[in-house]
């Protein structure tokens, strides 16, 4: 985004900043999440998948702290998957369970969040609200795009490695095999993950009145 508009400076906020990458564009910065004296102070703040690292109970303060970093007439983005790859097979399916039980074993649960984003943003006062659905190409089938969706999408899945093995009672090696197996599906069935998309404006002038 920072090389794209060269004229807007872009902040890139994480909750644990162990490194940077060696080259990036003058207007790009790098920060630890601590924007408590940034209030108002952004255009555009934008999230991805946020669902597989904010419990449930934790949404609401959460969104209201996105909204309290945006400009009044400023817009929020929200981009999330409940990490389920459709149009897959048998193998597929299987992690796909995999996943959905050891994220709600950890607190967390991407397919309900997912669900409540629409309610949270009308219910927050936001305005121009506009939602998209769109499907991600996962696995080499999709080029490069897919290429990259199947690496994050195997990163998370890894994640929930030791939750997944012990919670299925998995022998060793079943983990690795069935994950290949999956891959080649993704190739197969032409499988894609379904990214809900979310814009909204927060109005010009505002009263706060939602943060009380």
């Amino acid at each position: 985004m920072a090389l794209k508009h060269p004229r807007t400076v872009v902040y890139a906020i994480d909750p644990v900043l162990e490194s940077t990458p060696q080259r990036t564009p003058d207007n790009c910065k790098f920060r630890l999440r601590d924007v408590r004296d940034q209030e108002g102070e952004f255009d555009l703040v934008h999230q991805r998948l946020g669902a597989f690292r904010t419990q449930i109970q934790e949404w609401t303060p959460h969104f209201a702290e996105l909204r309290r970093l945006t400009r009044p007439g400023g817009w929020i983005q929200l981009a999330e998957s409940n990490g389920l790859v459709v149009r897959a097979g048998i193998e597929t399916l299987k992690v796909n369970r995999w996943v959905e039980r050891a994220t709600l074993s950890s607190g967390l649960n991407p397919m309900q969040m997912v669900e409540a984003l629409m309610p949270t943003i009308l219910g927050a006062g936001l305005i121009n609200v506009e939602c998209y659905d769109y499907g991600i190409p996962v696995g080499d089938w999709g080029g490069l795009r897919g290429q990259v969706a199947m690496r994050t999408y195997l990163e998370m899945v890894e994640s929930l490695k030791e939750e997944i093995v012990e919670m299925n009672r998995l022998e060793e090696g079943i983990f690795e095999e069935t994950i290949e197996m999956m891959k080649m599906e993704c190739v197969a069935e032409k499988a894609e993950l379904i990214m809900k998309v979310i814009c909204a404006q927060k109005p010009p002038v505002t009263d706060d009145l939602w943060r009380r």
